[in-house]
Formats: structure tokens, C-alpha cells, sequence
């Protein structure tokens, strides 16, 4: 498919449509937080629920994708 073909599908879709290809594609995506001068910050979409309609906008939820280590508890030192 190309570039143009995925553009032309993409002015079609509502925001319920890219609601469910976010859903589907949501094991694929990773999420950049941001870094400090020593650490760089990301998570995985949730998922019990990767994303959501809130009003006009697409919600993605994310979650620290360390479960053994808690953000503040691993990286707090840099946090501050």
C-alpha cells in the first residue's frame, strides 16, 4: 500500500475507527516520557485499557512497564 493509499484511508476514518486501530496495534506501541540528565522515562499502553474517546480526543493510558520497580522507587533520586 502506498503513502497515499494510507492517507486517503486515514481522512476517512472517525475518531471511534482510529480509537479501534490504536486498540489493535497497542502491543506494537511504546511511549517516550521524557528523560533527566541520566535517565530516559517510557512505558507500555495499558493493557486492560490501551485507550479511549474523551470527548473530541484520543486518550492513550499508559502504565510504567516495570511492575517489580516502581518509577519513584527506582528513578526518584533524578525526579526532584
Amino acid at each position: 500500500m502506498t503513502n497515499k493509499e494510507v492517507v486517503e484511508i486515514a481522512k476517512k476514518l472517525t475518531l471511534e475507527n482510529m480509537e479501534q486501530l490504536i486498540h489493535i496495534f497497542s502491543s506494537n506501541i511504546d511511549i517516550y516520557f521524557g528523560s533527566s540528565k541520566k535517565v530516559q522515562f517510557g512505558g507500555s499502553l495499558s493493557k486492560e485499557l490501551p485507550v479511549c474517546l474523551n470527548g473530541a480526543v484520543i486518550q492513550l493510558n499508559s502504565e510504567y512497564t516495570d511492575k517489580n520497580n516502581p518509577l519513584k522507587k527506582q528513578y526518584g533520586k533524578y525526579l526532584k
